[in-house]
């Protein structure tokens, strides 16, 4: 008989400490969920960071020499605005593109939402998208690269589809110099 309640003390034993490894395993993996919603938060703010600094720090300079840019074709483009012949203004371009870009593929990719973006960032992207879509598509056949600063044309889109899902319409460039 004491070997029977023996037994069964160690049996509840087992139980009580498998019930107990289990509690602690969920209690563990909960936070590791919020450690890694927490850093994922972070993550998402630090990249919004960066991406405003880049628009205040540069786009925001050089945003009316790109706007004021006219041309009539692509060649007229590159005599007037190719690295060759302005290469102030062509860095000042590829710059801004390459930071769009870069926003643009973080957005297609899930990294940061385009109600964030809009919000803590920029809206620009259409316009910048509208005014060079020639240039970049014809960019994109010269150098055999289908997805040349496709970036840009993604973060248009969405931009404007956020837009539009608030009821607003697409952006217009207004010189307010």
């Amino acid at each position: 008989m004491v070997d029977v309640t023996y037994q069964m003390i160690l049996g509840t034993l087992q139980t009580v400490a498998l019930v107990v490894g289990i509690s602690y395993y969920i209690v563990t993996l909960r936070n590791q969920q919020k450690n890694q919603k927490h850093s994922e938060e972070t993550r998402k703010i630090q990249l919004l960071n960066d991406m405003n600094t880049d628009i205040v720090e540069n786009a925001s300079m050089n945003w009316f020499d790109l706007m004021d840019m006219n041309w009539e074709n692509y060649q007229d483009f590159m005599s007037k605005y190719g690295y060759g012949n302005n290469p102030e203004l062509y860095q000042k371009r590829i710059e801004m593109w390459r930071n769009l870009n870069r926003n643009g593929l973080l957005i297609r990719d899930g990294l940061i939402d385009i109600r964030s973006y809009c919000q803590y960032v920029d809206t620009s992207a259409p316009l910048v998208w509208r005014k060079f879509k020639d240039i970049i598509e014809t960019q994109r056949v010269a150098f055999d690269n289908k997805e040349l600063f496709s970036g840009i044309e993604i973060l248009a889109n969405e931009i404007d589809l956020y837009r539009s899902s608030l009821g607003q319409a697409p952006q217009q460039f207004i010189d307010a110099r």
